[in-house]
Formats: structure tokens, sequence, C-alpha cells
């Protein structure tokens, strides 16, 4: 999401509610320990939807939007995502870059960032290919390291090596388990009227089941929110 953009979530009411207009709703926006004001309008679709035209704030940082309905229960009305100063498609070249590239003259991975959320166990996957959008080749790759750190980098918070897997199509997948360590730095956070924490962390791997030729697959920063729904 870019500073300022509209984006169009739609909402439904619980009971199905038909006839509510613009003046029946509120949008409260939260970004990072800011709560600006929110700018929108709602236009029914019908069948107790609504679609809601969001005006995003002006500056960067991790957004939550919650929309609510007086004297109405709302289903979906919650919105969250990161404005971002760059647009990401027309960095997607540069940020996914080849393998071999990189571990010849720069020796830095690409950068991928994940998004979690705090004690919810989450299944991920990233695909590694070259530039022209061809998998790398990664069933050779073997010892697998999934490592996080926080923004000081005085140690791994959190160390991850079984159950990872690198294919010949070049998809590394993985999950974080609800009980990942890491976690714990949300609660920290949400101590000091943070909305989210952000860590950083790598993926590694032995080329060719080589330890002597252990590359960092891709890294990045891990952005943990905490939101909790129904059990």
């Amino acid at each position: 999401m870019q500073p300022g953009e509209v984006v169009y979530p739609v909402i439904t009411i619980a009971a199905g509610t038909t006839g509510l207009v613009t003046a029946n709703f509120a949008v409260a926006y939260y970004l990072g320990t800011t709560t600006p004001t929110s700018v929108f309008t709602i236009t029914e679709i019908g069948a107790g939807r609504y679609r809601v035209n969001l005006t995003l704030p002006g500056t960067a940082g991790w957004l939550n939007v919650f929309v609510t309905a007086t004297g109405h229960v709302v289903e979906n009305g919650r919105l969250q995502g990161e404005i971002e100063v760059q647009d990401t498609d027309s960095l997607f070249a540069v940020i996914v870059r080849p393998l071999s590239q990189l571990a010849g003259a720069s020796e830095l991975a690409s950068e991928v960032t994940l998004n979690l959320n705090a004690y919810r166990y989450k299944a991920l996957t990233v695909s590694v290919v070259d530039q022209d959008g061809a998998a790398i080749d990664l069933s050779g790759f073997n010892n697998w390291k999934f490592s996080v750190w926080d923004k000081l980098h005085t140690g791994s918070v959190y160390l991850l090596t079984a159950g990872i897997t690198g294919s010949a199509a070049g998809v590394v997948a993985w999950a974080v388990p609800e009980g990942a360590a890491f976690f714990a730095f949300m609660d920290t956070a949400l101590a000091a009227g943070d909305s989210s924490v952000t860590l950083f962390y790598d993926m590694i791997a032995d080329r060719a089941a080589t330890a002597s030729q252990t590359e960092a697959v891709f890294r990045g920063q891990v952005i943990v929110t905490r939101w909790e729904g129904s059990a």
C-alpha cells in the first residue's frame, strides 16, 4: 500500500442489514503509535455487504484499520498492512535476484519480508528465481536453518532447523509454530504501546551438501503483530 492510496475493502453486516449509509459507520486508523484521522465513504453493494472507500494516511508505517457500525456487528471489519514509500511492484526485479549472481559479486541474498501474527501457527513458502523468473534448483541444498534476531543483533533469539525443505522448483517451505520464542517480543512491544515489532531473520543452507558452502538463500525483516480472533 502506498501513502494516500485509495483502497476498497468490502465488509459484511452480520444480520444482513441493508440501507446503511456512511453516517452509520466509523473507521479508526492506527499507524504505528499514532491515530491519524480517517477519510472514508461507504457504498451499499447489497445483501448486507458494503464497500468502504478508504484513503490511506499520507505517511509510511504499519497500519491497522477497524470498521464499526453503530448498533450492528461488522463481520470482517479489520484491515492491516504496511504503507510503503516505494512501490514493491517496481522493485521486484531488484528484490528477487538470482542466488548465483548474489553469491558472486555482492554476496547478499534477496530481501523478503515476513508478516506473522504472534502465537499463531504459520506455514510459509518462498520462491527463489533468477532474473528471468526461472526457478533456481534448491534440491541439492541441505542443513537448512531459519534464524531470528532482535534489532541489537546480539545473538539469535530463535533457531529452527527441522521441517525446512528446498525443492527443485525453487520453493523453500517451512512453518513457524505457535510457541516460537520470538513471539514474546510482541508482548514487550504491546506494553510499550506499539502495535507491532520488527525483528530480523535469515534462511541459510549448505550448497551441494557441503558445510564450507553455506549460502544465505534469503533474509529480511520479520514483522510480528498481535491480533486475537475467535478461538
